[in-house]
């Protein structure tokens, strides 16, 4: 890292760029401790103020982390989960160029509750498959996903190994519904200590919890279900155009 005394950007700045810089390129990883700012001031030859407005930046852009009495070190990116569009989570993560794994929890056929055979357009004691995942990115778990889809319309989907296959995909490539159209609501909650054992984080730990009514390309529910995201990883994203 190297400063400019020419340039017209303040000295901070060319500190949290440079620091922006390696962290993007891969120099700086996830977990990594960066020089502390005394060090970096000797270094560099600026005040340990002008550092510590650098580091400043940088945390509250989410991509350092400093606690008291540690070094301050690398965030795990958060990613961004758009409020507009829609792909599978497999999908989504290799779009990322990171790859998406399964843990399956549960995989059965049970009768639906009033409100899920409502959401899913089916008299009450219909039978529906829940499906219950946990979801990894590059191995490191992300996500609790629960889906409930029509018995009637599925059968035999209990058979394939949902573990190692997008759930999305088998639907359509084996039973013909493609999942087209979702309506999503997000709110914040907390983890249970059941819920966090699984994501490998502290029990209470914040979170998004998303609940999804999929259509099919005929407007046909085929889908109720709900993910519960790691709020350290994952942030909303919202587009919106006048």
């Amino acid at each position: 890292m190297r400063i400019n005394p020419k340039d017209p950007k303040p000295i901070f700045k060319q500190i949290s760029d440079a620091l922006r810089h390696d962290i993007g390129a891969g120099v700086l990883k996830p977990d990594d401790a960066v020089p502390s700012e005394r060090e970096y001031a000797e270094t560099l030859k600026v005040s340990r103020m002008t550092v510590r407005a650098a580091i400043n930046e940088l945390v509250q852009e989410g991509l350092l982390i400093r606690k008291p009495g540690r070094a301050t070190t690398v965030a795990n990116g958060k990613i961004n989960k758009n409020a507009v569009g829609f792909m599978s989570f497999s999908e989504d993560m290799k779009s990322r160029g990171m790859k998406a794994s399964s843990k399956l929890l549960s995989c059965r056929e049970e009768v639906a509750d009033a409100a899920v055979a409502a959401q899913l357009g089916l008299p009450t004691g219909a039978r529906v498959i829940l499906i219950e995942r946990v979801r990894f990115a590059n191995s490191e778990p992300m996500a609790i996903e629960s889906a409930y889809l029509p018995h009637q319309r599925f059968a035999g989907l209990t058979d394939f190994d949902l573990g190692q296959h997008s759930l999305y995909d088998v639907m359509e490539q084996q039973f013909g519904a493609r999942p087209k159209l979702a309506d999503e609501t997000i709110e914040a909650v907390q983890l249970s200590t059941a819920e966090a054992r699984l994501l490998a984080v502290r029990p209470a730990s914040p979170a998004l919890l998303a609940r999804r009514v999929t259509r099919d390309t005929e407007g046909k529910v085929i889908e109720v279900a709900k993910a519960i995201y790691r709020g350290d990883r994952y942030r909303m994203v919202f587009v919106r155009q006048r």
